[in-house]
């Protein structure tokens, strides 16, 4: 993943709500898939690997956060350990057929959350969070991203 990409999620990060956060880590597991099969067909395995390793870490992270109490965190629960497994059969073997799948199971769920999002209106996990403010600089065709300082703490309340 770009450094680009990683500042891009970084933003985003820091106003999601919590589904937000959900299509975010689908969004960021996506990317180091595709990372990792681009690797692969370049003949780069420890690129490969490196990036397979990171997507397995978003998915953990996932099945982590499941809420058990309700039927819906069993299912996703199946599906999640799937997908480490394919993750793994990539490292492990150099097996990578199955990360297609596992992408296409990714941005199902994905868009399972896009769809919720539109009637999530809770507030940003993240609060106390500097402002982030773009726009075109002089400059051609380019934009900047400036950072406000009127929060001192950064995220920690003191």
């Amino acid at each position: 993943m770009t450094a680009e990409k990683k500042n891009e999620y970084t933003l985003r990060i820091a106003g999601a709500n919590s589904t937000g956060l959900c299509v975010i880590l689908y969004e960021m597991t996506i990317t180091y898939i595709e990372d990792a099969l681009e690797a692969w067909k370049k003949g780069n395995a420890e690129e490969m690997k490196k990036n397979a390793r990171c997507a397995l870490d978003c998915i953990e992270e996932m099945q982590n956060n499941l809420h058990y109490e309700y039927e819906l965190a069993r299912n996703l629960k199946q599906i999640y350990l799937f997908m480490k497994k394919q993750l793994r059969l990539a490292i492990i073997n150099g097996q990578v057929e199955g990360l297609n799948t596992v992408i296409k199971e990714l941005v199902s769920l994905k868009n399972a959350y896009d769809s919720i999002m539109e009637y999530d209106k809770s507030p940003a996990v993240m609060s106390n969070t500097q402002a982030v403010l773009t726009g075109m600089t002089y400059g051609k065709n380019s934009t900047w991203d400036s950072l406000t300082t009127e929060c001192g703490s950064r995220g920690y309340k003191v």
